[in-house]
């Protein structure tokens, strides 16, 4: 057998595997009474996806300004912090305004968190209204969205 009748076979073979498997997968959903979801379910969820990732997006509006001008504060705290003469005293001063900036990170940063939190629960509620289907067949979570 020649190589071109090699690969012939073996188009073939593969053709064929994945024709069954495709039946099997058809014949196996119907079986556990899969069936698809109706229109007004998909535009249900996508509604639903709409109003999560807005309130998410909200959230971030909110942290990623607060965030920047923490940063800005520390920077011009910091300057004037070092422009004290006296090393007990600077450091005492750079202590401070590192502390006020972690607090300032933290409570924004919690802030979005809380937001965060919101739009997932409410997106997990109201998808589940939509179609108590509909939650098997997307795999993402709110985790995912953590390291925002």
């Amino acid at each position: 057998m020649n190589t071109f009748n090699k690969v012939i076979v073996i188009i073939s073979a593969t053709v064929v595997m994945a024709a069954s498997f495709t039946a099997f997968a058809q014949e196996r959903g119907e079986k556990k009474g899969t069936s698809p979801l109706d229109a007004v379910a998909l535009t249900c969820i996508q509604g639903t996806i709409d109003v999560r990732d807005n309130a998410i997006i909200a959230g971030l509006d909110v942290y990623y300004p607060a965030a920047k001008t923490a940063i800005q504060t520390r920077q011009a705290a910091l300057k004037s912090a070092w422009m004290q003469t006296d090393q007990k005293t600077r450091r005492e001063a750079t202590r401070t305004v590192w502390n006020a900036y972690k607090e300032s990170v933290k409570s924004a940063r919690m802030t979005m968190k809380t937001a965060h939190k919101a739009a997932w629960t409410k997106f997990e509620s109201a998808r589940k209204a939509c179609s108590p289907k509909a939650t098997k067949d997307d795999n993402g979570s709110f985790g995912m969205d953590n390291q925002l």
